[in-house]
């Protein structure tokens, strides 16, 4: 079974919606315990959007592959913004 050990966050681009809609598509590169230990060839970036809006409320995640998944308590990681994202992915506390 593949491990994912560590993840690096390459890029967040914001996209303003309406109604407070905000939209982040963030490129994500997971390093797995069977990869060497650098984010080399060996790892994968991901493509996934994070759709929430600036007064609160849920958040969405979207895979590269279109899944989308609800967040739980998307407040636990503070406001959302790209610190959020951070938080989310465990890189900041």
């Amino acid at each position: 079974m593949t491990t994912v050990i560590d993840r690096q966050i390459i890029k967040v681009t914001r996209h303003n919606g309406i109604a407070g809609q905000i939209a982040y598509d963030v490129d994500v590169r997971y390093r797995y315990d069977s990869a060497d230990n650098d984010f080399g060839s060996d790892s994968d970036l991901l493509k996934v959007s994070f759709i929430g809006s600036v007064y609160g409320g849920p958040v969405v995640m979207v895979s590269p592959g279109g899944a989308q998944t609800f967040v739980d308590d998307p407040a636990q990681y503070g406001e959302f913004s790209p610190r959020w994202i951070r938080r989310f992915y465990g890189i900041e506390t």
